[in-house]
């Protein structure tokens, strides 16, 4: 009685049960319209199968954020871009100076300031020492230009204009000392901050094979 069950053949062919097909089974994966089981791309996972961006990502994760590129940009730059941002500053302070038909003073010293310290802050930071006697020249100049062209009607002998040009460097003296040591702070602070060790994570990753 046992070796007749043993010796039955399966009903279905070579020894694997049907699981649909043409016998009419039903079949859980999707098909397509001809019968044919759908095409995924490698590293898809099939339909249904959830999206990844990259290693590690997972429902929640995002898209690192792209930096920008004025910000890259900024405190990169040549230290001959920080030369011309001081003398266009002055030169732009010269001729408003000109326009409101005034001495040289307070419009030509604020020009100084600011375009010094937006020239310290946007050249490479061993750079910033090319700007250091720049704001002295620049006031010097621009004030002389500035107060011969307000006093052009004024008919001076030489000694005179030497004597005004003087008073006229000399006002600016206050603009020009605190211009040249607010470069001097700001490129001791870049240089101590590009000189301190990174943090975080990134401190303790080894560096690459030599």
């Amino acid at each position: 009685m046992g070796e007749n069950q043993a010796s039955e053949p399966p009903e279905h062919g070579f020894g694997a049960p049907d699981t649909g097909g043409a016998t009419g089974g039903s079949s859980t994966e999707p098909r397509g319209p001809q019968g044919q089981m759908p095409r995924t791309r490698p590293g898809t996972g099939g339909p249904g199968a959830p999206s990844r961006s990259g290693p590690g990502a997972g429902p929640g994760s995002a898209l690192p954020r792209q930096p920008d590129p004025a910000t890259q940009l900024w405190g990169t730059r040549p230290g001959r871009l920080g030369v011309f941002a001081v003398i266009g500053a002055t030169l732009l302070g010269l001729v408003i100076t000109v326009l409101l038909g005034r001495e040289p003073g307070v419009i030509l010293s604020v020009f100084l300031v600011v375009g010094t310290v937006a020239a310290a802050f946007a050249v490479r930071p061993g750079a910033v020492y090319l700007i250091f006697p720049v704001p002295a020249l620049a006031y010097a100049v621009a004030a002389v230009i500035a107060g011969l062209i307000h006093d052009r009607a004024t008919d001076t002998s030489s000694t005179a204009l030497a004597l005004s040009a003087a008073q006229w460097i000399a006002g600016g003296f206050i603009a020009m000392t605190l211009a040249t040591v607010l470069a001097l702070l700001i490129a001791g602070y870049r240089w101590l901050r590009s000189a301190r060790p990174p943090e975080g994570p990134a401190a303790g990753r080894p560096g690459p094979p030599r």
